[in-house]
């Protein structure tokens, strides 16, 4: 959406000088119901910090996930808890 765009938070993230890990770049994933709900990449930090972290999208959500897409909302949130991403 127009307030946190997509290519926004991308630019920002490899400012940030991290690299995607090559085998997890744009994964589609789906809540369950076996349509894809968005993407996942995930982005490793480096081997001093043995840390990553995950840029997930959202299909017609914009920046209030829950509002618009509960279902996949949800789903999301579990996976984190969970930790599924």
């Amino acid at each position: 959406d127009s307030i946190c765009s997509l290519a926004a938070t991308q630019e920002w993230i490899y400012d940030l000088g991290v690299e995607p890990v090559a085998s997890k770049m744009w994964k589609a994933w789906d809540a369950g119901n076996r349509q894809t709900a968005g993407y996942i990449t995930e982005f490793n930090m480096g081997s001093q910090t043995n840390a990553s972290f995950h840029l997930v999208t959202v299909h017609g959500a914009g920046h209030e996930v829950p509002t618009y897409r509960p279902f996949e909302a949800l789903d999301l949130f579990r996976r984190y808890l969970n930790g599924a991403l």
